[in-house]
C-alpha cells in the first residue's frame, strides 16, 4: 500500500503520463467543439487547476491550457473560465476548505460553485453583449451533472 501512494503524490511525470495529459488536454475540447453530447467539464478543469496551484504545477498550467482551448474551440469568451477559477481560489477555496472536511464533498461543492459561476458569468455576458453563446436547457445540466459524476469518480 505505501508503495502505491508514494507514486501517486510524486512530482514527476514520466514520457506516457505527459503524453496521455497532452493529448487530453489537445484533443478532448476538439472532441467537445464536434460532438456536442460530450460535457466541457469546466467544473472539474477547475477544481484541478485550484487543488494543484501549490502542489504540482504541471496539472494547473494543463487545467489551464485545456480551458483556453476549450474556448477557443466553441467560441467561448476569452479567459472567461480561467477569471471564474481565480476568483473561485481567491473568495472561496479557503473557507469552504476550513468548512468542508469530506473530500468528496468540498470535489461536489467546488465543482458546482465552479460550474454555477461560469455558466452564471455566461449568461451576463449574453445579455450585455446581447449574443447567444449557449443555450440554457437539459443539455446545461447534463453537462454540469457529468461534470459532478466524472469529479466524484476520480
Amino acid at each position: 500500500m505505501n508503495r502505491y501512494s508514494s507514486n501517486f503524490h510524486r512530482d514527476k511525470l514520466d514520457f506516457l503520463e505527459k503524453l496521455g495529459l497532452f493529448l487530453v488536454v489537445i484533443g478532448y475540447p476538439v472532441l467537445v467543439s464536434i460532438y456536442s453530447m460530450l460535457p466541457p467539464l469546466i467544473g472539474l478543469a477547475g477544481y484541478i487547476i485550484i487543488s494543484n496551484v501549490n502542489k504540482n504545477k504541471i496539472y494547473a498550467l494543463a487545467g489551464m491550457v485545456y480551458l483556453l482551448n476549450l474556448e477557443l474551440n466553441l467560441t467561448l469568451p476569452m479567459l472567461l473560465s480561467i477569471f471564474v477559477v481565480v476568483m473561485t481560489y481567491i473568495f472561496l477555496y479557503s473557507p469552504l476548505k476550513l468548512l468542508i472536511r469530506c473530500r468528496v464533498c468540498f470535489l461536489f461543492s467546488m465543482i458546482v460553485i465552479i460550474d454555477a459561476f461560469y455558466y452564471l458569468t455566461l449568461f451576463l455576458y449574453d445579455a450585455m453583449f446581447q449574443t447567444t453563446t449557449v443555450v440554457s436547457d437539459m443539455m446545461l445540466v447534463y453537462y454540469i451533472m457529468v461534470d459532478i459524476f466524472i469529479g466524484v469518480l476520480l
